[in-house]
């Protein structure tokens, strides 16, 4: 799944920093945004390269879309949405705005907030282990009441030759 920062309703893809691989047999341009210190660098067959730019998941996601590429978001401004514009005016309110700002909604805020979260490169890092509390190598708790309360390996079950 992409990764998305939204202002204002509308979605824009993240960025990302990740390492890949050329498999392919051809030497290739570095695809990295144009603001990446990595863009169109020579890359040859099997070599690993940096990718610095939108998230990949997400340009997908807008490419399946729109596979003329001129989809740059998802979503639409909410001060456009036709079911919030109703919710307003149900509520006494003359506008989109006047609702949301009475609900606590400061839009340069939201602004300076999304030129923060577009700044931001996610890495894709993998999460930290925890350390296991008890192993078991099979089983689980006999809690049969049989006074041999045991934690894992019961060994194999008994064979009935009958």
């Amino acid at each position: 799944m992409g990764q998305w920062i939204s202002l204002h309703g509308k979605l824009y893809p993240a960025n990302e920093k990740v390492a890949l691989r050329n498999n392919s047999d051809k030497t290739i341009k570095n695809p990295s945004a144009s603001w990446s210190k990595f863009a169109g660098e020579d890359v040859g067959p099997g070599e690993p390269f940096i990718y610095e730019g939108p998230d990949r998941a997400a340009l997908f996601e807008l490419y399946l879309m729109d596979p003329s590429g001129k989809t740059e978001h998802l979503g639409m401004e909410f001060y456009d949405d036709p079911d919030l514009q109703d919710r307003a005016r149900q509520r006494g309110y003359k506008s989109v705005a006047e609702y949301a700002q009475a609900m606590g909604y400061n839009k340069t805020k939201a602004e300076e907030r999304f030129k923060n979260l577009v700044k931001e490169v996610s890495t894709h890092k993998l999460p930290e282990t925890v350390k296991m509390l008890k192993a078991s190598r099979s089983g689980g708790y006999d809690t049969s009441g049989q006074g041999n309360d045991a934690y894992g390996n019961f060994g194999d079950p008994p064979v009935d030759l009958k």
